[in-house]
């Protein structure tokens, strides 16, 4: 039997009605010339209120003046107040047997005996209220949140956590570090071409001293040996020490600059709300490059998973607390991975086709397959790419590669090829102009303006198109905002010229995935 909630109306009156034997505002129409109106209850012991309206305005009749109890019926009076013709009038009056130790009658708003039934009514109500959110706590299709994730696991499937951005920064400096003089090392010459040196980087050699037929002797740097990766390197036409002869050698190192696990940097922004925060996850020391820079390319991960994590190269630029020897930092590819929870939406949609991986070779099951790798937020699956028999395309944003490739290949039938792809990013630059309503806050509707364009944006799937009309109309809709100017979409496609539009939508490709980069609203006036 299905759960039906009584509301607040219903539980007073029954409560009044259970307690009075009365009944609360009986409606009756008013016909002019019609004296006698039939009350539906039955035996009528009182009338204790008749109410209604009386030349246009609300009215109060009066007992014996204006009406009277006759039978089970109100009688008016001839020379009384009466209705307005064809408006209604409401009875409130009592029937059956009472007990007249404990006769209840006034059931008026204000009344003791109303306002205790009111305020049970009340909490009877808020118990309806969890009652029926209790029962449809039980069913796939009605339950939210950890209820519908205590419906799923029945079926052994779990909501997907957020997930972190990830990806790669180079911290770096202009000029060599400083120099630090090295003690000298003694190594034993036993045949071997290389002999790593302890102090590294290494800047150069300053001398080499050996034994050399049995006399000492000095090497010559670029005849006898050479400095490589930090290593002294024999060459094979200059001479070498004696051998199980022990060398000495004498260099100038560089300062060894690390980059310490787990430290931060950020995006740059005006608007705190709008920084966001990274945090290596390995150490990493400088190297000279190729272009006479100092450098290490280190792992970093977003402090906050879900998609505000995301960043597109360039953006990362911050230090809050340089390491020592370091000049600058910034992520020359993207930052990006982070996905928010699995929706409810999502989730329910995911547990009702948990079955279908059982059944092989159907979009369906690759499809719910791959939904169900952690971090996957959006994907597209196409039959047939290029009209090639036997292939099926698979556009997935999220989740780990590998456990991807394996799930595809664990669902996937006997002849059926199945090529995983990542999405392309199509970064979003927006620019507005809004007119603000009299006394509104020009930074908060600003920051509000672009909140709600970025999430317009970030909530958009593989294949989605940008809407010219969508981006405004999320601008219009801020509290504050009375008029949007100037807007302009600047649409940067992978190796294709950028693309900008005043008035038309972004087109999205199927296998592409929009993402918002920068999103300036000025404020006119």
């Amino acid at each position: 039997m299905a759960f039906v909630r009584k509301n607040y109306r219903d539980i007073v009156e029954d409560l009044i009605a259970q307690i009075t034997r009365g009944i609360v505002k009986e409606k009756h129409d008013y016909v002019l010339n019609r004296t006698k109106f039939k009350l539906g209850y039955t035996p009528v012991k009182e009338i204790v209120k008749v109410e209604g309206q009386l030349n246009g305005t609300r009215h109060i009749f009066q007992e014996d003046i204006d009406y009277t109890l006759s039978g089970d019926m109100l009688e008016w009076l001839d020379g009384g107040e009466k209705p307005d013709d064809k408006t209604p009038f409401y009875v409130n009056y009592i029937f059956g047997n009472l007990n007249p130790d404990r006769k209840i009658t006034d059931v008026n708003p204000g009344s003791v005996m109303r306002n205790i039934v009111e305020a049970i009514g009340r909490e009877i109500d808020f118990l309806y209220a969890q009652i029926e959110q209790v029962y449809l706590s039980g069913f796939i299709d009605t339950a939210t949140g950890s209820a519908l994730d205590l419906v799923v696991s029945i079926l052994g499937v779990n909501r997907k956590p957020p997930q972190y951005a990830t990806g790669k920064v180079t911290f770096g400096r202009e000029t060599d570090p400083p120099e630090i003089p090295a003690e000298p090392e003694v190594h034993l010459f036993d045949g071997r071409i290389e002999y790593q040196l302890k102090a590294v980087p290494v800047k150069s050699i300053t001398q080499i001293k050996g034994v050399l037929q049995s006399a000492q002797h000095n090497f010559e740097l670029e005849k006898d040996f050479i400095l490589e990766d930090d290593n002294v390197v024999w060459l094979p036409d200059g001479q070498k020490p004696d051998l199980n002869s022990e060398f000495r050698v004498e260099y100038v190192a560089y300062q060894r600059i690390t980059i310490p696990l787990g430290t931060n940097i950020s995006t740059f922004s005006r608007e705190p709300q709008n920084i966001r925060m990274f945090v290596t996850t390995a150490e990493g020391v400088l190297e000279r490059t190729e272009e006479g820079k100092w450098e290490a390319e280190v792992p970093v991960k977003a402090a906050v998973a879900g998609r505000f994590g995301n960043a597109p190269p360039g953006a990362v630029t911050v230090m809050p607390q340089p390491p020592i020897g370091v000049e600058y930092v910034i992520n020359r590819g993207d930052v990006s991975g982070g996905v928010e929870a699995e929706g409810d939406d999502e989730l329910r949609e995911r547990a009702k086709h948990a079955l279908e991986k059982i059944g092989k070779a159907t979009l369906i099951s690759i499809e719910s397959a791959v939904r169900g790798v952690e971090g996957v937020r959006s994907l597209l699956i196409e039959d047939m790419p290029e009209g090639i028999p036997g292939m099926v395309k698979v556009v997935v944003q999220g989740g780990d590669t590998t456990e991807l490739e394996r799930v595809i290949e664990d669902t996937r039938a006997a002849g059926i090829k199945v090529e995983l792809l990542r999405p392309k990013i199509v970064y979003l630059d927006v620019s507005l102009t809004i007119t603000l309503t009299k006394g509104a806050s020009a930074s908060m509707v600003r920051n509000k303006v672009e909140e709600k364009i970025r999430g317009y944006v970030s909530s958009l799937k593989i294949g989605e198109d940008v809407l010219f009309n969508k981006i405004v109309f999320m601008a219009l809709n801020v509290e504050g905002v009375r008029d949007v100017t100037d807007v302009k979409i600047k649409a940067y496609h992978k190796e294709a010229e950028v693309l900008v539009t005043v008035k038309e939508n972004i087109r999205i490709a199927a296998d592409e995935l929009a993402e918002p980069r920068i999103i300036d609203v000025s404020v006119k006036g």
